[in-house]
């Protein structure tokens, strides 16, 4: 195995975690706006056309999630019990398919117009953060599949011999 290799491994780790971070925080920035656009329109609104949709950044938790995962996910809202003292929310979030955006179409069935314009402009935002950060999950994969070839490990196979 190279002697750089564990530095370089390190190196690259650390840019991740980084780059990540800086990401995910610029996604929440782009959520404020959501947040302090959608509230703005609501005080030139009647309440029946405050709209219900919703925008949250949070971080991926998942055993085997990479450092520093975060995701951006489109949402509604729904409230029961309003007049009573123990109001309840139930959110559900919508579906981005397999893209990096969501469709139109989903954020169109649940978006008041006025919402679904500032959503349209904002996922033009979140699409790009979404690529970089799947960019950077790759670079970071990528250098763990060639330390491990260093190691002498591989993908199948016999890693000492090449036949062309």
């Amino acid at each position: 195995m190279s002697r750089e290799t564990p530095e370089i491994e390190e190196a690259v780790e650390a840019w991740a975690r980084a780059r990540l971070e800086a990401l995910a925080a610029e996604a929440a920035e782009v959520a404020s706006q959501f947040y302090l656009r959608a509230a703005q329109q609501r005080g030139e609104r009647p309440r029946e056309e405050w709209g219900r949709l919703g925008v949250r950044v949070r971080a991926v938790r998942a055993e085997r999630a990479a450092p520093g995962a975060f995701s951006i996910e489109w949402f509604t809202r729904r409230w029961v019990n309003r007049t009573g003292s123990r109001a309840r929310t139930f959110t559900t979030y919508l579906p981005r398919g397999k893209g990096d955006r969501y469709a139109r179409s989903t954020l169109r069935g649940v978006a008041q117009p006025w919402g679904l314009a500032i959503a349209e402009e904002l996922e033009d935002r979140f699409g790009q953060i979404r690529r970089m950060a799947r960019s950077v999950s790759r670079v970071r994969m990528a250098v763990r599949r060639h330390a491990k070839l260093e190691q002498g490990g591989g993908e199948g196979g016999d890693t000492a011999t090449w036949r062309g």
